[in-house]
């Protein structure tokens, strides 16, 4: 009799675990093969990159030509080949001043370049995360900068202002004193700009395509803001070596904007 009911209670327990076993099946393949297909979908392809890096070049090879055809300054080239090589220091990339509409046409024409480029490798599903990025990319590059530039020159007009004497010292320790208020506002500028920038950014796409990202502010990014250091760097010491070197080095670490936009896939829930 204690034999019978054993053989029952087990029976009942092995039909108790063969379902609970087949639920979890039930539920991974619901949802463990989404999760995989995620992680394939959010990897550009090595096409996909390799458009986005030549688009984002051509796109700033070509704002600077842009640029180089506009300026009123001097009348410039725009073949690429005397652009790039040849006597250098007479080239619009070694003579220009790198401000805010430089750097924000630069920046637009790396995006649109890393944009094209994703579109033509990448799958047409992702088109809306790239205009997505691309418009975070702008906003990125355009709020900093500005705020970089307008504070900057309001530090140094301030200290001409009000200490004459000490700008036109050659004293080093009064140099120095001088550009404190610059230094500032460039700094205040800069982590202003980029936080506002990403906040408008975040806004405007949600309100425009639905989607909520809540895209934070990635390592990657401040690569596109050596553009606002060489330019605080030249308006708090113009006219120096080392801070016109780094502003040479702009329209390369603008390329990160326009590949990064590019790249960018559709997340999958």
């Amino acid at each position: 009799m204690n034999v019978g009911i054993n053989d029952n209670i087990t029976a009942l327990y092995q039909v108790q675990q063969a379902a609970i076993n087949q639920n979890k099946l039930n539920d991974c393949a619901g949802s463990c093969a989404p999760a995989n297909t995620t992680k394939a979908n959010s990897e550009p392809s090595k096409l996909e990159k390799i458009g986005a890096g030549v688009g984002s070049t051509l796109g700033v090879i070509g704002s600077l030509m842009l640029l180089a055809k506009l300026s009123k300054s001097k009348n410039y080239s725009i073949n690429p080949l005397k652009m790039f090589t040849g006597n250098i220091k007479n080239s619009f990339i070694a003579e220009t001043k790198y401000k805010t509409k430089e750097i924000v046409t630069i920046g637009a024409g790396s995006i649109l370049g890393g944009l094209a480029g994703g579109a033509l490798f990448g799958k047409k599903e992702d088109s809306n995360a790239r205009l997505r990025e691309g418009i975070v990319q702008i906003a990125n590059i355009s709020a900093p900068i500005a705020l970089v530039q307008a504070l900057s020159w309001g530090g140094n007009t301030l200290t001409s202002k009000l200490m004459p004497n000490w700008c036109a010292s050659k004293n080093l320790f009064k140099q120095a004193v001088t550009k404190l208020p610059a230094t500032a506002g460039a700094m205040a500028g800069l982590i202003t700009g980029m936080i506002i920038g990403n906040k408008l950014s975040n806004k405007f796409n949600e309100k425009v395509f639905h989607k909520k990202d809540d895209r934070p502010v990635k390592w990657k990014d401040f690569s596109a803001h050596a553009d606002d250091i060489g330019v605080a760097a030249t308006f708090i010491a113009p006219d120096n070596i080392i801070t016109e070197s780094i502003s040479r080095l702009i329209p390369a670490a603008l390329l990160v904007a326009g590949y990064e936009t590019g790249i960018k896939k559709e997340s999958v829930e």
